[in-house]
């Protein structure tokens, strides 16, 4: 339970960064630099962490993953395809549309999709006190979507990219978890993910979008604020990760993903801290505490808890 409350708080973290990134004046000078803004964003984002983690497993002196990636590799492949290239691309677009706050929070959505997949592929049953506190948690993502200072517009193409990432983020806990049953370890598994994240996407860039110039055009300009904020983001990111799939190998998919959900309400706590206090009214006080509690009451297990043995 630690490991997926600390993995919603950097990844708050991590969502401050990136909105700061997106909104930098380079994605803004035309059209084609703000739509590919979201797409390069979440390419450097995973590339970068896939950096950090090559480099934390040379410095500690451990072997390849990829030398045990038959135990698992192959799903992990597959979840990767879909958690980053579309789901962290919805999220992106999602901080893009909406801000990070209320993006962080239309986001977490996709514990209620992983959960029922979870179910339906894992037979990973939630009692329905679960399910009511789980629908209690996004009855909160919904309150401080519609309470904050959005346009109408923003709203529909934002929530369709939370859609887009919740669908990607829930798909990819739920192989994940069959991953972990077969023996793969978490720094294995998310050495794999982000590195075919980060080639799926590069792939997406050069090829479909065309943003090889772009891209090129970014790199040689030097690191810059749009480099040490991108570079920060996917150093939370990465820890995040790492506590996220700890925390799915040691509870579950669905319990995991309850905690790890917390970081809207983080998110939204951390930018009004920032200096976002138009967003503060009673509303967003409400539905924050509403995802807090209802994000932990679905993850924890009281009866183990409360549970008095010989130990």
């Amino acid at each position: 339970m630690l490991a997926g409350i600390l993995a919603g708080i950097t990844w708050a973290v991590e969502t401050l960064l990136l909105g700061g990134a997106v909104a930098l004046p380079v994605f803004s000078r035309d059209l084609e630099a703000a739509f590919l803004a979201p797409f390069v964003c979440a390419f450097f984002h995973d590339t970068l962490s896939c950096f950090w983690l090559w480099g934390q497993r040379l410095a500690s002196g451990e072997r390849s993953a990829w030398k045990n990636w038959q135990k698992g590799g192959g799903w992990i492949v597959l979840a990767a395809a879909v958690g980053g290239p579309v789901g962290m691309t919805g999220y992106v677009l999602a901080v893009k549309f909406m801000g990070p706050a209320l993006g962080a929070v239309a986001c977490a959505l996709f514990p209620a999709v992983g959960a029922l997949l979870a179910q339906l592929l894992l037979g990973e049953r939630l009692p329905l006190s679960r399910w009511v506190c789980l629908l209690a948690s996004l009855a909160g993502v919904y309150g401080l979507t519609t309470s904050g200072q959005v346009t109408e517009d923003n709203i529909v193409l934002g929530l369709a990219s939370a859609i887009m990432c919740a669908g990607g983020w829930g798909l990819e806990a739920v192989i994940l978890a069959k991953c972990f049953k077969g023996g793969i370890k978490t720094g294995q598994a998310l050495q794999i993910r982000q590195t075919t994240a980060a080639v799926i996407s590069g792939m997406l860039l050069v090829t479909a979008l065309q943003a090889g110039d772009f891209v090129g055009e970014l790199v040689t300009k030097g690191p810059g604020k749009l480099g040490f904020l991108l570079a920060g983001a996917s150093a939370m990111a990465t820890a995040s990760y790492f506590c996220y799939y700890k925390a799915i190998e040691q509870v579950g998919p669905s319990k995991a993903m309850a905690l790890n959900v917390t970081y809207a309400a983080w998110a939204f706590l951390f930018t009004v801290l920032a200096g976002g206090w138009d967003l503060v009214n009673w509303q967003t006080i409400f539905f924050a505490g509403l995802v807090f509690a209802g994000s932990i009451l679905t993850a924890a297990d009281w009866r183990a808890l409360f549970k008095r043995g010989d130990d």
